[in-house]
Order: C-alpha cells, then structure tokens, then sequence
C-alpha cells in the first residue's frame, strides 16, 4: 500500500496531468480553428498575405546546399511552386521540426504573371546563396507550360556587365548545366548547383537561360533572360 501510495499513485497524476494538458491545448486549437504550421498551411498564409486564392501546389523539394556548409547558409530550407491561373507561385519554406513549417526569412515568396512572359518556360533559382567570389549555390527550378515539351536545359551563370551585350559567349565559357528531373507536370528540378563567379568584372549578375525539347529532341521553346 506505501508503494502504492509514494511511487505509482504520483506517476498515475503525473500521467494525466499530461493528457489532460494535451486535451486542454487540443480544444483551445480547434475552437480557434487555426490549422498547424504545416508546409501547406504556410503557403495558404502566404497566398492570404498576397490575394492568391484557389491555387495548386504542383511540386516541392529540399535545398540543400552542396558545397556552402558554413554557418551563414540557411538549413532545413525548401522550396515549393504553386498556379493559379495564369500566375505562378515560388515559396520558399524553412522545416522548423517535424511536420511543422513556416515562411523562410528571406524572398519566402514571389509570383510570376505568365500572360506578361513572351515564352512559356522559366527557372527559377531558389535559395540562391552568394558565395566570397561572386560566385553563388542555388536550387534551380524550370517550369513551362507548354504540353509539347517532356525535356528541359538550363545554363546558369554569374554574368558580369561588361559579359551583358554577348550573354551566349559567356554562358559557353563559363556557364554550369546542371541535371533535371520532371518532378510534376511542367515542372522540373536539379540539385543545389554551385555557379562559379565571373572572370572579367565585379557587377554580376545570377542568371539561368532555359530551354525545352518534345519527344523527338527538337527545341520547342527557349527564354534568355537578357536580349
């Protein structure tokens, strides 16, 4: 009976003081009607911040660095593209622990208006992360909505001003073409890729010129983003 009494009689209350701490914040959670801080809920926060409403979420990844590990780079940092219409969404999310997310602390989201686009495919560059020699690391994303295309390039570059009247000569000399993978319909995505700084003067600038080929390998459409 004292044993009862002094060692399993304590850890019984201590047991339901816990669920009944749980039940407590369970009930407060659902007459708030809030949803928790999961990754959708994060994006559908953003959406009410920027007017977006009845939009898809069409694909999601990890940006996880490759060669940036110092303290400054950002962790546990994802990305995530959502259409409304003729708008695309860019999300940036960052993962705080487990299932629960919120907003990354910077650029965590943007739209892109298709309809004012002369072609139909884009990259781009999530959690583009400069590096000590205008070099920079970066996630890149291409979306296209053009039904024909089933493959996709992208050249990436750190294009210098004095690069800027000849894009195509620097992006042979110094450009990186990182591997895509289709990971939704019109979406495709390449691990974190390192983009080497421009040789020839310090006002860079980080770009992807991106291009997209039908079954048969003939280029459908194309988007340099200077002219």
């Amino acid at each position: 009976m004292t044993h009862f009494r002094y060692y399993i009689l304590p850890r019984i209350r201590w047991v339901l003081s816990i669920l009944l701490l749980c039940l407590g914040l369970l009930s407060a959670w659902v007459a708030l009607d809030t949803p928790l801080p999961s990754s959708a809920a994060a994006c559908e926060r953003l959406n009410r911040e920027h007017y977006v409403i009845d939009n898809t979420i069409l694909a999601s990844g990890p940006i996880q660095y490759q060669e940036f590990q110092w303290d400054s780079v950002p962790d546990n940092t994802w990305w995530a593209v959502g259409r409304q219409g003729d708008t695309v969404q860019f999300y940036t999310l960052e993962r705080l622990a487990g299932f629960l997310w919120r907003p990354a602390d910077t650029l965590p989201f943007w739209q892109l208006d298709l309809t004012q686009q002369e072609d139909p495919i884009y990259c781009n560059l999530f959690g583009s992360f400069p590096g000590f020699d205008l070099s920079f690391e970066a996630t890149p994303v291409v979306i296209c909505t053009d039904p024909r295309v089933v493959r996709v390039e992208a050249q990436l570059i750190s294009l210098g001003a004095s690069e800027r009247a000849d894009p195509q000569a620097a992006i042979d000399s110094h450009g990186v073409s990182p591997t895509f993978t289709q990971v939704a319909d019109g979406v495709w995505a390449a691990p974190s890729t390192l983009v080497p700084g421009s040789p020839n003067d310090s006002g860079a600038i980080n770009l992807a010129w991106c291009r997209g080929y039908d079954a048969d390998g003939n280029l459908v459409c194309q988007n340099l983003p200077i002219s």
